[in-house]
């Protein structure tokens, strides 16, 4: 387990500007006024994970929220069958950590980078110095956390589809960014196993891998080492969208 203070000597491998850039333009930044996102911005420090370091783990003390502006990272969540389940990917722009970090409490997830990733991180003391000197900022916190409500929502209705087929494309689509009224343009890269997605989607491998080898052979995703890639976004939404329906 590697905490956040072992992070602070991070190598930057990304300029901080780009960083900046790539942080006001997530969906949820790109939102506010410019001064908002220059208050918070100003404060935010680069932070780089090699590939499967930890950024934080189940029960660590909350102490940031977080950007991801490159690579990518899963988080995991204790499952009381199944342990630990991988129940979402965070590509560039996503932000995460603030219900903990608010909150002041342990965390309830851990977050692991699967390639090498950087994020911007807003610490606990960055975040009491802003509520102090501009308390109106308090809902520019609670809005995030009302943002990523919608992820949340998705991944468990996908688990509540009962064709098998349908599921699984509707958690690639989840895990591949979606949200409902926003599909990120192809190709993604799911950095899951088959197993892994298998345990994601509440289904056996061998289900996993026989639905896995229909949408190959139609072209929409294709196997890689230790992922799944999505080449075709809207076709797979497509399948989705006509079994709802219908």
């Amino acid at each position: 387990m590697y905490g956040c203070d072992i992070l602070q000597g991070s190598r930057k491998n990304m300029q901080m500007e780009e960083a900046i850039a790539i942080a006001r333009n997530s969906r949820w930044l790109s939102q506010h006024e410019r001064r908002v996102q220059d208050l918070l911005c100003s404060r935010m420090r680069l932070v780089t994970l090699p590939k499967n370091r930890t950024l934080f783990d189940i029960e660590d003390s909350a102490s940031e929220i977080y950007c991801v502006v490159s690579g990518c990272a899963v988080i995991t969540v204790p499952h009381p069958v199944q342990g630990m389940l991988h129940a979402h990917v965070m590509f560039a722009g996503r932000w995460f950590g603030e219900p903990a970090a608010l909150g002041k409490r342990p965390r309830i997830m851990s977050v692991v980078a699967r390639r090498p990733t950087e994020l911007l991180a807003l610490s606990q003391t960055a975040i009491i110095d802003l509520l102090k000197s501009e308390p109106s900022l308090n809902w520019l916190f609670f809005n995030l956390m009302a943002w990523n409500v919608e992820e949340y929502m998705l991944h468990a209705v996908d688990l509540m589809v009962v064709d098998p087929r349908i599921r699984l494309c509707s958690r690639l689509l989840t895990l591949g960014g979606r949200l409902l009224n926003y599909l990120p343009p192809g190709p993604v890269s799911i950095p899951l196993t088959q197993e892994e997605l298998a345990a994601a989607s509440n289904m056996s491998r061998s289900t996993v891998f026989h639905l896995l080898g229909d949408l190959v052979s139609q072209g929409i995703c294709e196997l890689g080492y230790r992922e799944v890639r999505i080449l075709d976004m809207t076709r797979l939404a497509a399948i989705v969208d006509e079994a709802s329906a219908g």
